[in-house]
């Protein structure tokens, strides 16, 4: 049975390996020019103290490959779940070739252990080698950007995209085993595994730990990092500042109006004087807002911040990787004692 696994899979397996080789030869070399880089450029500005344009300069030149290998890791777990799982027993079961290895004594649990261990393996080792080389290729990416909370940069680093691998294959093969038709499982499984790579980042991922809320009181002091004040609709009494500092690394989930001492929403009129006008005739620099810091500090406002703090990035991977893991043990399963049970 490994043997007719191995001769079954072995062109997906080789195709998977070559692109696993050119992937790891251009990451590892950019990945020591780009921490080559990173590193003279902290040591030449920070004797001028001026780093901004140096670090903005190493982002646009790495950021277009940065997104090309996200956008890979993205969608490689889907693309197993499509063409490594969901034809693993559906094509099969359609063109009746199970037969052969059944009518020979070999038991249909057997026969299945031995697909499920051989493809997922390959499955989880490619998602993994993968991960580990962009984890390590973005780290200076990442230290600049700080915010590993991104819904692409969550996805595509360390543990989860294991999970998330072993998952669809396991989902495109029950659902192979479900419908035993090769292209609607395929379609199955994609939408599937679609729906929930949504519903978790916006939806499961904020909430499964508990959240903390900061105040920023709206001062000469905090005003001087911000960088624009916006309502989130035309003609919306509320307003917002943005460029507030939350604290370091953390992941922002939500940002309150302004407020008043007493806890009620203000309105963009009641601060209409302290904003800039045109035609003032005085001349405005790039960054206004501190001027008008202490103009709006009167009005004792503030806005609350809801985060999740940087150290839940660990347990955040830990816990959506187990998640995702027991769904697919429980699949596998299923697949176990549906095929058990399976009369014709």
């Amino acid at each position: 049975m490994i043997w007719l696994t191995w001769r079954q899979f072995r062109a997906q397996a080789l195709a998977t390996l070559v692109l696993l080789v050119a992937a790891a030869i251009y990451l590892l070399i950019t990945g020591i020019q780009m921490r080559n880089s990173y590193h003279a450029d902290l040591v030449g500005c920070a004797a001028l103290n001026d780093c901004g344009s140096a670090l903005n300069q190493l982002q646009n030149t790495y950021t277009p490959v940065l997104n090309l290998f996200e956008l890979l890791l993205v969608v490689a777990p889907a693309l197993i779940g499509i063409f490594w799982g969901a034809p693993l027993v559906a094509r099969e079961l359609e063109t009746g070739t199970y037969q052969v290895a059944w009518n020979q004594s070999v038991m249909r649990s057997r026969w299945l252990a031995v697909k499920l261990a051989g493809v997922g393996l390959a499955a989880v080792v490619s998602v993994g080698v993968l991960s580990l080389l962009l984890t390590w290729w973005a780290g200076p990416l990442d230290q600049i950007q700080g915010n590993r909370f991104a819904a692409t940069t969550f996805a595509t680093r360390d543990i989860a995209p294991l999970g998330y691998a072993l998952f669809a294959f396991a989902l495109g093969t029950a659902t192979g085993l479900l419908l035993r038709r090769t292209i609607p499982a395929m379609a199955v499984t994609l939408a599937v595994f679609i729906a929930i790579q949504i519903l978790v980042p916006t939806t499961i991922r904020p909430n499964v730990l508990s959240s903390s809320t900061t105040t920023i009181a709206l001062s000469q002091a905090t005003m001087a990092q911000a960088n624009g004040i916006y309502s989130l609709a035309s003609g919306a009494a509320d307003f917002y500042i943005s460029g507030l500092s939350a604290p370091q690394g953390a992941w922002v989930l939500s940002t309150s109006p302004a407020e008043n001492a007493s806890g009620q929403i203000e309105s963009m009129n009641s601060v209409s004087n302290c904003l800039p006008r045109p035609g003032a005739g005085s001349r405005l620099t790039a960054n206004p807002f501190p001027q008008f810091g202490s103009c709006i500090a009167s009005y004792d406002l503030h806005e609350s911040i809801t985060y999740q703090p940087a150290s839940h990035y660990w347990p955040l991977q830990w816990l959506e990787t187990g998640v995702f893991l027991v769904l697919a043990a429980l699949l596998s399963g299923f697949c176990f004692w549906f095929i058990r049970r399976r009369q014709n």
